[in-house]
C-alpha cells in the first residue's frame, strides 16, 4: 500500500478561518471603532481572509464575539455606522499580590544600577497599570519609583554625559538656585534618592547631587578628555582608617578596597581598617551606620569634616 503523502504545510490547510476572522476583528476593533466597509479594505491584504471576507461574514463574526462575552454596539448613525468594542473579557486582571509582587520586583532592579533598563521597566509598568485593581495600586505601578520627581530628559542626559562637562542649574538646599559645571561620574541610589557622583568645577569638589533637584542641563561646546577627568576625580580619592568594636567587628566583611591591617582580640576596637576611599558621600553613610562602635583614625581633615557633619545632623534634629 503506497503511503499517503504528507500534505504540505499552507494557510488552507492549517489555520481555522473563522477563529482567524474572529481574532482579526477583535483585534481591528480594538484599534478603534470601524464600519463593515472599513473592515474588509483592512483584511485586503490578509493571505488568510482577503478571499472571503464580506458583509455576512462580519456580521456572522461579530455574533460569534458576542457569544465569547464580547459587548459591541451595532452601527448606528450615532457612531458613524461603525462597530464600537464596549468591552472584551479577554484582559489581564492583577491582584494585590500581584501587584506587589511586581513592585518587589522593580525595586530589586535598583541594586544592578542599569537606569536605562529601569526607564524602560518604568515605561511598562505604566502600561501594565490599566489591569491593577484599583486606583491606588494603579498608581503605585505608575509612580511608585524613584524616578517619580524627576524629569525624564534630565535623567537621560546626565546617563549619556559621563564623557562631557556640563553646566546644571541646581536647586540647593543650602544655597538656593545657583549654576555651576559638573563632570558627572556615575549614578548611586542613596536613601530612596537619586545622586549624581560628580566633580564639582565651582567648589573644587566632588559633590553629590540629588538629580531630582537638577532644574535644567545645558551641554557646553568643549569638552575635557577622559585623562583630565581621572585625574580630577583621582584627586578626590584618598586613604583612610578606622576601627571597630563590638558586633560591628564581629560581623565585618571587607568591602570594596577595604582590608584589615591590624587585628586584637584584647584591644577595645579589635579591627583596624584601611580602605582607599572613592565616594566620600557611601563612606560617611557607611561610618554613620556603625554608630558608637566606629573610630576614625585618620586623615586629619576627613575626620574634621565628618565631625562637622554630625553637628549638623544633631543641629537639624534639635530643631
Amino acid at each position: 500500500m503506497r503511503p499517503n503523502a504528507q500534505k504540505s504545510f499552507n494557510l488552507d490547510n492549517n489555520i481555522s478561518k473563522t477563529g482567524y476572522r474572529a481574532l482579526y476583528i477583535l483585534m481591528k476593533l480594538l484599534e478603534s471603532p470601524k464600519t463593515r466597509a472599513e473592515l474588509i479594505d483592512c483584511a485586503a491584504n490578509d493571505p488568510v481572509i482577503n478571499k472571503d471576507f464580506s458583509k455576512d461574514t462580519i456580521t456572522n463574526t461579530i455574533n460569534l464575539l458576542k457569544k465569547a462575552g464580547c459587548i459591541i454596539s451595532r452601527p448606528t448613525k450615532k457612531t458613524n455606522n461603525k462597530y464600537v468594542i464596549k468591552s472584551h473579557p479577554f484582559v489581564v486582571n492583577f491582584s494585590k499580590q500581584e501587584v506587589e509582587s511586581l513592585q518587589t520586583f522593580r525595586k530589586s532592579m535598583l541594586t544592578m544600577c542599569d537606569w536605562q533598563l529601569l526607564l524602560r521597566l518604568n515605561n511598562l509598568y505604566s502600561k501594565a497599570a490599566k489591569f491593577a485593581p484599583n486606583d491606588e495600586l494603579a498608581d503605585l505601578l505608575k509612580f511608585g519609583h524613584p524616578f517619580n520627581r524627576i524629569s525624564g530628559k534630565i535623567l537621560r542626559d546626565m546617563i549619556f554625559s559621563r564623557q562631557k562637562l556640563i553646566s546644571i542649574k541646581y536647586n540647593s538646599p543650602k544655597y538656593g538656585i545657583e549654576d555651576f559645571d559638573i563632570i558627572p561620574h556615575f549614578i548611586n541610589f542613596e536613601n530612596e534618592k537619586l545622586y549624581i557622583w560628580c566633580y564639582n568645577c565651582k567648589y573644587n569638589e566632588t559633590s553629590f547631587l540629588r538629580i531630582d533637584r537638577i532644574l535644567n542641563i545645558n551641554y557646553y561646546t568643549f569638552d575635557y578628555d577622559i585623562a583630565q577627568k581621572q585625574d580630577k576625580f583621582e584627586e578626590q580619592q584618598f586613604k583612610a582608617i578606622y576601627e571597630l568594636k563590638g558586633s560591628a567587628a564581629m560581623m565585618y566583611i571587607p568591602g570594596t578596597g577595604e582590608k584589615i591591617i591590624e587585628e586584637n582580640k584584647n584591644a577595645e576596637f579589635p579591627l583596624k581598617i584601611e580602605i582607599l576611599v572613592k565616594n566620600k558621600f557611601n563612606f560617611i553613610q557607611k561610618l554613620l551606620s556603625y554608630g558608637t562602635e566606629c573610630r576614625i583614625i585618620s586623615p586629619r581633615p576627613f575626620i574634621k569634616e565628618f565631625l562637622e557633619t554630625l553637628e549638623r545632623i544633631k543641629g537639624d534634629y534639635i530643631k
